[in-house]
């Protein structure tokens, strides 16, 4: 029969000082991540969204016009189905209205769709804003 020694581990009673430096930058990262969002928690206002909507694209589609617009969220709370209305304006006159619904735009963030008109919208404004929302 063979015997076993017992005396085979590889590890020190003393730990290395590369494990030390680890756990320090390790605990310092976590205290440092805790600061960062305790920072926020109570810098951070519940303000109502602060939206503002831009077209970003017209063009001639097989259905209508597309008009693709790029809405911004400037503020720290986020808005939940968000109405967006488009209207197609010959002078003072609506010649036609859309509207869609964004699932939600982000705090300070932006989010993109588009509306289809029926009616081209060469040589006419077209007018699209967010016209409500809700809190998620």
């Amino acid at each position: 029969m063979t015997k076993s020694s017992v005396s085979g581990h590889t590890e020190s009673r003393d730990p290395h000082v590369l494990e030390w430096l680890t756990g320090m930058v390790s605990a310092a990262c976590v205290l440092a991540m805790i600061g960062w969002i305790g920072v926020q928690a109570i810098r951070q206002r519940d303000d109502a969204p602060d939206l503002s909507v831009r077209v970003v694209r017209q063009e001639a589609r097989s259905g209508g016009y597309q008009v693709e617009f790029e809405v911004s969220n400037a503020a720290s709370a986020t808005a939940s189905q968000v109405l967006v209305r488009g209207e197609l304006l010959d002078g003072d006159a609506v010649v036609e209205t859309v509207e869609t619904t964004l699932d939600y735009v982000p705090m300070q963030s932006k989010a993109t769709g588009g509306v289809i008109f029926r009616h081209d919208p060469a040589g006419r404004t077209v007018r699209i804003g967010a016209v409500g929302y809700t809190d998620p």
